[in-house]
């Protein structure tokens, strides 16, 4: 396909919106092979620009689609779009690429995209967040057990502040080597690197680093001198797995104390006032942080909750589980199993939707390692093996209806694997299912 036909199908996917003459640029010369440094090169813009034009591009033709459009993929799938009836080029959907409208389901347990048709609003969330984005130098705090959605609510936000003209960058700490939490100094390098790379500034970190000055003056200076000087707008930074630092008590006070140091200096620094924390954590992170020190106890904190009624029933309806017979009593069946849980409600709609089990054979499976939750109690299980004093901690929560004091640490860490909830200091069985299984598992040892 040559690309004056290419750029065709592409302006009757986007009608009645028009390429700018920048984005035409930039597809033309992605058609024809080019990086996006010859880009520049040829053309006298900024590489990052350039990215940034692109990476919209992508981003809306992939919501037009359906289905994910990058640069590697563009012509393989405007190839399968020249393919489909003229009508359905229109209506810029193609069969090969079905909508969630049409109740298709990939396997969950990834974070859900911008602007998702999996991803429910859970109010007043959503807005509180990208209100606080807006703010000067503020500081937001998302807390969530595993699977509760904190990725997938970035990924929101992120999006959101990139349709309000902001630049935006998402750092995961697990995506840290191991070696790095050993040298707090390379652990400072890395950070720095990683936003300069996702900013597409492409900066030589060493180039900027003072040594004798220190390492969180150093790194302070960097995104100073070299991120936040070199952008007109604000920037949304968001930290996601907070928590695998408190695995590394002397890397994590200093980071935390260095972010609060940001969170300061933003209240009388317009340079600085342009940058919006994010900083998301399964449980409360237990170090010995003095008050002036911690960026946990200012900003805006957020706790995500549990999928109430009407959101479960919305996502049924979005997966068009009727279709398949699920009515009330199912949903309400399933709920009282799992609770309102984001990532155990959407591994049960895509084995219901696939057909292969009826709601009563997944709920009386459910507490079993024959269900379809196995994996899931399974990966619990193995950290409990990895830490009697958890387990131990688990199994007193167990042993009671009322709530259970326990050591912060332990209890902490039982919120974040999803098990139990605190309330007052004490914690709570959280989930049933959970409850259930390992109610007869210890019961059979």
């Amino acid at each position: 396909m040559d690309v004056e036909v290419a750029l065709g199908i592409v302006k009757k996917i986007l009608a009645p919106q028009q390429l700018s003459y920048v984005e035409e640029l930039v597809f033309v010369r992605t058609w024809q092979d080019q990086l996006y440094r010859e880009m520049a090169i040829e053309t006298g813009y900024e590489e990052g620009y350039l990215k940034d034009i692109g990476s919209r591009l992508w981003q809306t033709l992939s919501q037009r689609l359906g289905y994910p459009v990058s640069k590697k993929r563009l012509r393989f799938i405007l190839a399968e779009v020249a393919n489909q009836p003229e009508g359905i080029r229109k209506g810029a959907v193609s069969t090969m690429v079905p909508k969630a409208e049409e109740g298709r389901l990939e396997f969950p347990g990834s974070p859900l995209p911008f602007e998702s048709a999996w991803y429910v609003d859970r109010p007043p969330l959503e807005e509180m967040a990208s209100a606080a984005l807006q703010q000067s130098g503020s500081l937001l705090r998302l807390k969530g057990a595993w699977g509760m959605g904190k990725t997938s609510l970035i990924n929101q936000l992120l999006g959101r502040a990139q349709q309000l003209g902001m630049a935006s960058a998402l750092v995961d700490m697990r995506q840290a080597d191991a070696i790095l939490f050993e040298d707090f100094d390379a652990f400072l390098r890395w950070f720095c690197w990683v936003i300069s790379q996702k900013l597409n500034l492409n900066l030589k970190v060493s180039d900027h680093w003072f040594s004798g000055a220190g390492s969180k003056l150093s790194c302070t200076t960097f995104i100073q001198d070299q991120v936040l000087s070199r952008i007109d707008t604000p920037l949304v930074l968001a930290i996601d797995t907070l928590h695998h630092l408190a695995e590394h008590p002397p890397i994590a006070s200093n980071f935390f104390a260095m972010l609060r140091s940001w969170y300061e200096q933003a209240r009388s620094s317009p340079e600085w006032g342009k940058l919006r924390l994010v900083m998301a954590y399964a449980a409360e992170i237990d170090l010995p942080l003095q008050t002036h020190q911690s960026p946990f106890n200012v900003g805006l904190p957020l706790d995500l909750p549990l999928f109430t009624p009407n959101q479960v029933s919305d996502l049924v309806h979005r997966h068009r589980l009727d279709d398949v017979g699920l009515n009330n009593a199912d949903v309400s069946a399933l709920v009282a199993r799992v609770g309102g849980h984001p990532y155990l409600l959407q591994l049960a709609f895509y084995w219901l939707q696939s057909g292969h089990l009826t709601v009563q054979q997944l709920v009386d499976q459910a507490a079993s390692d024959e269900g379809i939750y196995r994996e899931y109690l399974h990966r619990l299980w193995l950290i409990f093996q990895q830490s009697p004093d958890l387990q131990s901690a688990w199994q007193q929560v167990l042993a009671t209806q009322d709530p259970v004091l326990l050591a912060a640490p332990l209890a902490h860490r039982l919120e974040a694997m999803g098990l139990v909830h605190i309330e007052g200091g004490r914690a709570k069985v959280r989930c049933a299912l959970c409850r259930d299984y390992f109610t007869a598992l210890y019961a059979d040892l």
